[in-house]
This record gives structure tokens, sequence and C-alpha cells, in this order.
């Protein structure tokens, strides 16, 4: 993204390419030094190809993963969303066994970007409680 294009325009390439699981398409909105977590789960990458393996096990763990931006907030280098995830999980291990369980949860992101607009980090945070419950 350069900083010519709207946020609005941008976060809906975003969410297309993480609900299409397109590993490259999502590492080009990152820059390559970055600083990527999931609280919840404790996933953590600095650079693209951290970020990558972590995107693979997302997707081998919830194939059909979509991501739908809800609202946003953007300040001048920064934007905070509100974000639904869906899809259905297979995944042993995080404390978890499951298998072909369909969940949804709202996610909140803090997102910060360079200059040039890319991203240069990110934090997720979401309830992973459900999956704990089942």
């Amino acid at each position: 993204m350069t900083r010519n294009n709207s946020i609005r325009d941008f976060l809906n390439a975003f969410q297309e390419a993480w609900s299409r699981q397109d590993i490259e398409g999502i590492s080009r909105f990152f820059a390559e030094d970055l600083k990527f977590e999931d609280i919840p789960i404790g996933l953590q990458a600095a650079n693209k190809e951290e970020l990558k393996a972590i995107l693979q096990v997302t997707f081998t763990g919830v194939p059909d993963f979509k991501m739908e931006i809800l609202e946003y907030f953007e300040g001048d280098d920064f934007v905070v969303t509100k974000w639904k995830q869906t899809g259905t999980m297979t995944v042993k291990g995080y404390g978890l066994d499951l298998k072909d369980f369909p969940y949804e949860a709202i996610t909140t992101s803090i997102i910060q970007l360079n200059k040039e607009g890319l991203i240069v980090a990110v934090s997720d945070n979401w309830n992973t409680s459900m999956f704990y419950q089942s």
C-alpha cells in the first residue's frame, strides 16, 4: 500500500488475502522486519519468513479461514480493526485437541504502518475460551 491509497482499500485487500489463505499475498502487506503477535495463542514473528510459517500453521489448522473487517479506526501511522474470524478448526496442540470444530471469534488488531504503508507491527487479541469449553 502507498499512503495515497485509502485505508479502506488497504483493509479490503488485506482481508481478501487472508480469506483466500494467500500466504504470499498476505506477506506483501508487511515490511521485511516486523513484529507480529497473536496474544491469546502466544504466536510471534519478527520477519516475513517467521510470519509465513505462522500463516502456514494457521491455514493448515483452519483451511476455510475467513476474515471480515467490521470496523476500523485510523491514525497517522496506525489502524485499529475489529474483525470477525470464522472457520473450521482442526488442531492438536496449545492445550487443544479439536477436529472439525466450527468457530467464530471477534478479534481486535492494532496495526502499525511505516511511511511506505507497509505493516511493521500487528498485535491481535481474541477470545479463545470457546475452544476449551468444547
